[in-house]
């Protein structure tokens, strides 16, 4: 679309492509957000197993 300009277009692209793969799309975006930070943290063990079967870097933080 020609009148739509997209921030971040890697990290939508990887979101999209994690969310293809069977993350929640919400939960694709936050990680992706977090690209480049060391960790990212949470306490979703769901969100926590499907990202490492993506080689996504995650922190599991118990409650």
């Amino acid at each position: 679309m020609e009148n739509v300009n997209i921030e971040n277009e890697h990290k939508i692209i990887s979101a999209l492509q994690w969310h293809q793969k069977g993350l929640d799309f919400a939960d694709a975006l936050h990680l992706a957000g977090s690209l480049q930070a060391d960790k990212f943290a949470s306490f979703d063990k769901k969100l926590i197993k499907k990202a490492a079967g993506l080689n996504v870097s995650i922190t599991l933080l118990e409650p």
